[in-house]
């Protein structure tokens, strides 16, 4: 009678190890899975910030366009003004003011064009690694959701009582997608 009973001991002892194996894996598994969350929030983070710079790229360069725009309007204002000054009175205070304004506006509109050309070059570039980031970014999300979240795994993890605990004690790791439900 005795061997039975040694025999089934041995045999309880067997499937506790082996829970206790699962267990283990499960924690594992969850623990690898709040470390990839992580590790995407702080991913997102950042893609949220180049997506802020290159939006401010952007409405700098309008910015420099519209000014640019207006100079140019005004100096055609003044090329109309400087073929009457040239006709009337070329060495008046007045022609020497208009000629002094035109000489600046075509400054600035140089300047301008300059940094509107810049600024465009640097922000084509922002957004294309905004894109490209943010299409990377998807895909380590998707795979993340599919291997953390809608697997076998993600929901024996949520099933044992012990691995849900040691993973998800803390209230941060409750609020994540790998210790939620759906």
């Amino acid at each position: 009678m005795s061997i039975p009973i040694i025999k089934f001991g041995l045999i309880l002892l067997g499937f506790m190890s082996v829970n206790l194996a699962n267990a283990n894996d499960l924690i594992t598994f969850g623990k690898a899975c709040l470390v990839k969350e992580e590790r995407l929030n702080q991913a997102k983070i950042k893609l949220d910030t180049l997506s802020r710079r290159s939006d401010q790229t952007q409405t700098k360069t309008n910015q420099a366009w519209l000014s640019l725009k207006q100079y140019q309007e005004e100096k055609k204002q003044l090329e109309t003004s400087m073929t009457e000054c040239a006709e009337t009175a070329p060495n008046s205070a007045y022609c020497h003011q208009i000629r002094r304004r035109y000489n600046e506006l075509t400054y600035r509109i140089n300047r301008k064009e300059v940094e509107a050309s810049e600024e465009r070059f640097d922000g084509d570039d922002s957004k294309v690694d905004y894109e490209i980031t943010r299409a990377n970014l998807n895909q380590r999300h998707e795979a993340f959701l599919a291997q953390c979240r809608d697997s076998d795994d993600h929901y024996a993890l949520l099933q044992n009582p012990d691995a849900y605990a040691a993973v998800c004690s803390d209230d941060e790791a409750k609020q994540s997608v790998t210790c939620a439900l759906f």
